[in-house]
């Protein structure tokens, strides 16, 4: 039955060749069942790209033999020009139906450390591609007034996800869902503190969010968690005498109301971007996710690629695809460069790549201006890309992973200011917030 269909599919394009455009989007060779429809399908599609014809005759001087079954085809009867979309849509129906039957071979046979997330990998590779269509620039203007009714609705609540921090939600008007959020520093200053801290506040509006964490185990997250909520010396869960009887109520308190958050870490080392992905959508379909963070880009396995640039650009890409997906922020951390050490840093002090400041909806910075004062950290928001950049100064409290928003410090000599601090931050407020002398 279903290579009556590829015929369909096949027998139109090359009876009507321009009707090959309607089908582009949504198929490839591989997703045909029988071997001459792929190898037609493949000079079909190289002969279009070029604007070149391919009609039965000019398929013939290529290959005589598919020539002929390009000609048989062309005069089948049965299909219909108008229905060569629904056509094609069934061959990518029957395309994905063979890769899950072909997947859950392949899965029988697995061994090794991560059979599940391997497993997940396979079946995230048997989803349909997505397709779209074009439309009337009404139709966008359409659902732009529906989105814009609604936040006229909202009567100034902010219609982004909170991010704990008043000064990053007026920039940034809370995080959007389907943006890819980078957030950059040097070692050491709080990428992970700061990813923590924005999945707690969400997790604590009741939103589901979910954490890939690459490089610190689940445990160490959950000590962060109720470290931050206890209001307790982080240091502690390592050191328990540095603990008061008060600090230990603290944290029973703070532990019953952790197990209540809608917060899920996967703590799997070396993901693969396509293991990651496929977990994620296997949450989203049991749980709508809110939120999702990522800890961090070079803990993951990198896809094979002529180079690094180019395997990180298959990653960065494939989780602003993701973010789309799912229509949900994604926080994605990493590293500055080493040029950045002690300087204030740019787009270009992006580790390893230029994908990310590329695919990145916003990016921002976390920088330490003056390594002796250790407790003033400057977010910086490098990137927007529909929306105002500027920096916001933090206080920080390393005993209790706190940050909190402060004035532009003022050095007591002239000798002592810092590099560029003309340029720092244009507002401040008192917020909650995490920090620490970690990742």
């Amino acid at each position: 039955m279903s290579l009556n269909v590829e015929d369909a599919v096949l027998g139109v394009c090359v009876a009507v060749p321009a009707t090959y455009w309607q089908i582009a989007d949504i198929l490839s060779p591989e997703d045909f069942e029988g071997t001459r429809h792929r190898k037609l399908l493949a000079i079909i599609r190289e002969r279009a790209r070029a604007d070149e014809p391919f009609d039965a005759i000019t398929l013939g001087d290529v290959n005589q033999q598919l020539g002929q079954f390009a000609l048989d085809l062309a005069n089948g009867e049965g299909w219909r020009r108008a229905n060569i979309r629904a056509y094609a849509e069934m061959v990518a129906a029957n395309a994905v139906t063979r890769r899950v039957k072909f997947a859950a071979q392949q899965i029988l046979h697995l061994t090794g450390a991560d059979v599940i997330g391997e497993a997940q990998r396979l079946i995230g590779e048997c989803l349909p591609r997505q397709s779209g269509s074009v439309k009337h620039i009404g139709e966008y203007v359409r659902a732009s007034v529906l989105e814009l009714q609604k936040r006229v609705d909202a009567k100034g609540t902010m219609f982004g996800l909170p991010t704990s921090l008043p000064g990053l939600d007026d920039m940034l008007c809370g995080y959007q869902p389907g943006d890819l959020i980078v957030v950059a520093a040097r070692p050491s200053v709080g990428k992970t503190a700061f990813a923590v801290q924005s999945l707690v506040n969400a997790a604590r509006h009741r939103k589901h969010c979910l954490m890939f964490s690459l490089e610190m185990t689940g445990v160490k997250i959950a000590d962060r968690v109720q470290a931050h909520i206890a209001q307790v010396n982080a240091a502690g869960m390592k050191r328990p005498e540095l603990f008061d009887q008060a600090d230990f109520g603290a944290l029973f308190n703070a532990a019953a109301e952790v197990m209540e958050l809608p917060l899920h870490i996967d703590a799997t080392p070396g993901l693969t971007v396509e293991a990651l992905c496929a977990r994620a959508r296997q949450l989203h379909a049991i749980q709508p996710l809110d939120l999702v963070a990522i800890d961090y880009l070079t803990q993951m396995t990198p896809p094979r690629a002529n180079t690094v640039n180019e395997a990180l650009q298959i990653v960065t890409r494939s989780l602003k695809a993701l973010a789309k997906e799912l229509n949900v922020p994604v926080i994605l951390l990493s590293q500055l460069n080493r040029e950045a050490e002690g300087h204030r840093p740019h787009l270009s002090n992006l580790r390893d790549t230029g994908a990310l400041e590329q695919d990145a909806d916003v990016v921002i910075f976390l920088h330490r201006p003056d390594e002796k004062k250790r407790d003033h950290v400057l977010l910086i928001v490098a990137k927007q890309r529909d929306g105002e950049i500027g920096d916001i100064h933090l206080d920080s409290n390393m005993r209790h992973q706190r940050f909190t928003e402060m004035e532009e410090p003022r050095p007591s000599t002239a000798k002592e200011r810092p590099a560029g601090m003309a340029d720092y931050v244009r507002r401040s407020r008192t917020v909650g917030g995490w920090n620490g002398d970690h990742n």
